[in-house]
Protein backbone atom coordinates (compact mmCIF):
# COMPACT_ATOMS: atom_id res chain seq x y z
CA UNK A 1 0.00 0.00 0.00
CA UNK A 2 2.68 2.27 0.79
CA UNK A 3 4.38 1.64 -2.84
CA UNK A 4 1.20 3.01 -4.29
CA UNK A 5 0.60 5.77 -2.41
CA UNK A 6 4.16 7.12 -3.06
CA UNK A 7 3.86 6.29 -6.49
CA UNK A 8 0.53 8.62 -6.46
CA UNK A 9 2.50 11.08 -4.56
CA UNK A 10 5.15 11.21 -7.37
CA UNK A 11 2.41 11.42 -10.37
CA UNK A 12 0.49 14.13 -8.65
CA UNK A 13 3.67 16.35 -7.68
CA UNK A 14 5.12 15.30 -11.73
CA UNK A 15 1.18 16.68 -12.91
CA UNK A 16 1.15 19.87 -10.72
CA UNK A 17 4.96 20.55 -11.53
CA UNK A 18 3.99 20.71 -15.13
CA UNK A 19 0.82 23.00 -14.27
CA UNK A 20 2.98 25.37 -13.02
CA UNK A 21 5.25 25.09 -16.03
CA UNK A 22 2.74 25.91 -18.31
CA UNK A 23 1.32 28.94 -16.12
CA UNK A 24 4.47 30.43 -16.03
CA UNK A 25 5.07 30.05 -19.71
CA UNK A 26 1.28 31.66 -20.10
CA UNK A 27 2.22 34.20 -17.86
CA UNK A 28 6.07 35.51 -19.44
CA UNK A 29 3.94 35.40 -22.58
CA UNK A 30 0.46 36.95 -21.27
CA UNK A 31 2.60 40.22 -20.50
CA UNK A 32 4.76 41.53 -23.60
CA UNK A 33 6.49 44.11 -21.82
CA UNK A 34 10.18 43.94 -21.50
CA UNK A 35 13.13 44.14 -24.22
CA UNK A 36 12.78 42.13 -27.61
CA UNK A 37 15.03 41.45 -30.17
CA UNK A 38 15.27 39.82 -33.32
CA UNK A 39 14.83 40.08 -37.16
CA UNK A 40 12.19 41.28 -39.57
CA UNK A 41 11.83 41.26 -43.40
CA UNK A 42 9.25 43.25 -45.81
CA UNK A 43 7.28 40.57 -47.69
CA UNK A 44 9.25 39.79 -51.28
CA UNK A 45 12.86 40.64 -49.77
CA UNK A 46 15.54 38.87 -49.27
CA UNK A 47 17.08 40.31 -46.26
CA UNK A 48 16.32 40.29 -42.68
CA UNK A 49 17.04 43.82 -40.98
CA UNK A 50 17.78 43.37 -37.09
CA UNK A 51 14.88 45.02 -34.99
CA UNK A 52 14.55 45.55 -31.33
CA UNK A 53 11.64 46.69 -29.66
CA UNK A 54 10.74 47.94 -25.80
CA UNK A 55 7.97 47.92 -24.36
CA UNK A 56 6.47 49.55 -21.18
CA UNK A 57 3.20 49.15 -19.55
CA UNK A 58 0.09 48.26 -21.80
CA UNK A 59 -2.04 51.48 -22.68
CA UNK A 60 0.88 53.44 -21.86
CA UNK A 61 2.83 55.70 -23.80
CA UNK A 62 6.85 54.45 -24.25
CA UNK A 63 7.39 51.71 -26.16
CA UNK A 64 9.97 51.88 -28.50
CA UNK A 65 11.05 50.29 -32.40
CA UNK A 66 13.83 50.46 -33.92
CA UNK A 67 14.94 48.92 -37.59
CA UNK A 68 18.72 48.93 -38.69
CA UNK A 69 18.27 48.65 -42.35
CA UNK A 70 21.66 49.64 -43.21
CA UNK A 71 20.55 53.46 -41.41
CA UNK A 72 18.14 52.97 -38.06
CA UNK A 73 14.73 53.79 -37.83
CA UNK A 74 14.07 54.44 -34.54
CA UNK A 75 10.13 54.99 -33.67
CA UNK A 76 8.73 56.45 -29.48
CA UNK A 77 6.36 56.97 -27.80
CA UNK A 78 4.34 53.95 -28.93
CA UNK A 79 0.90 52.53 -27.24
CA UNK A 80 0.32 48.75 -27.07
CA UNK A 81 -2.89 47.65 -25.97
CA UNK A 82 -4.70 44.04 -25.79
CA UNK A 83 -6.32 42.22 -29.32
CA UNK A 84 -7.69 39.14 -26.91
CA UNK A 85 -5.31 36.52 -24.58
CA UNK A 86 -2.31 36.67 -26.73
CA UNK A 87 -2.23 39.40 -29.05
CA UNK A 88 -1.45 43.37 -29.23
CA UNK A 89 -1.89 46.44 -31.43
CA UNK A 90 1.38 48.86 -31.48
CA UNK A 91 0.75 52.21 -32.55
CA UNK A 92 3.13 55.20 -32.96
CA UNK A 93 2.58 58.92 -33.15
CA UNK A 94 3.22 60.38 -36.82
CA UNK A 95 6.91 61.07 -37.41
CA UNK A 96 9.04 63.20 -39.79
CA UNK A 97 12.37 61.93 -40.84
CA UNK A 98 13.34 59.16 -42.83
CA UNK A 99 11.04 58.25 -45.24
CA UNK A 100 10.92 54.05 -43.89
CA UNK A 101 10.23 55.73 -40.17
CA UNK A 102 7.51 58.36 -41.60
CA UNK A 103 5.98 55.54 -43.23
CA UNK A 104 6.64 52.43 -40.58
CA UNK A 105 4.42 55.76 -37.79
CA UNK A 106 1.61 55.43 -40.19
CA UNK A 107 0.92 52.10 -39.94
CA UNK A 108 -0.14 49.20 -37.48
CA UNK A 109 1.98 46.85 -35.95
CA UNK A 110 0.56 43.88 -34.32
CA UNK A 111 1.88 41.44 -31.62
CA UNK A 112 1.39 37.68 -31.48
CA UNK A 113 2.69 35.70 -28.48
CA UNK A 114 4.93 32.55 -30.43
CA UNK A 115 5.48 30.50 -27.74
CA UNK A 116 7.80 31.00 -24.90
CA UNK A 117 9.90 34.06 -24.99
CA UNK A 118 9.15 35.03 -28.34
CA UNK A 119 7.29 37.29 -30.05
CA UNK A 120 5.43 37.18 -33.21
CA UNK A 121 5.56 40.75 -35.13
CA UNK A 122 3.50 42.02 -38.25
CA UNK A 123 3.91 45.09 -39.50
CA UNK A 124 1.93 46.79 -42.06
CA UNK A 125 2.69 49.90 -43.06
CA UNK A 126 2.10 52.44 -46.37
CA UNK A 127 5.36 51.75 -49.52
CA UNK A 128 5.49 55.34 -50.23
CA UNK A 129 3.97 54.01 -53.85
CA UNK A 130 0.42 54.21 -53.61
CA UNK A 131 0.48 50.38 -52.05
CA UNK A 132 1.36 48.39 -48.48
CA UNK A 133 4.43 46.85 -46.87
CA UNK A 134 4.39 44.36 -44.80
CA UNK A 135 6.98 43.54 -42.72
CA UNK A 136 7.06 40.34 -40.05
CA UNK A 137 9.57 38.51 -38.20
CA UNK A 138 9.82 36.85 -34.81
CA UNK A 139 11.51 38.56 -31.34
CA UNK A 140 13.50 36.88 -28.50
CA UNK A 141 12.78 38.36 -24.99
CA UNK A 142 16.09 39.79 -24.14
CA UNK A 143 17.76 38.85 -21.40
Amino acid sequence: MSTRRSQLHARLAAALALALLACAVQAETADPHGQWIGRTQVEGQRDADKTTLSLGAIDQEGATLELDTGRTCRLRDGTYSAQGADAWSLRFKPTNGDSLCERLSQGEVILRAAGPRKLAIEARYPDGKGGQNQRSGVLTRYP
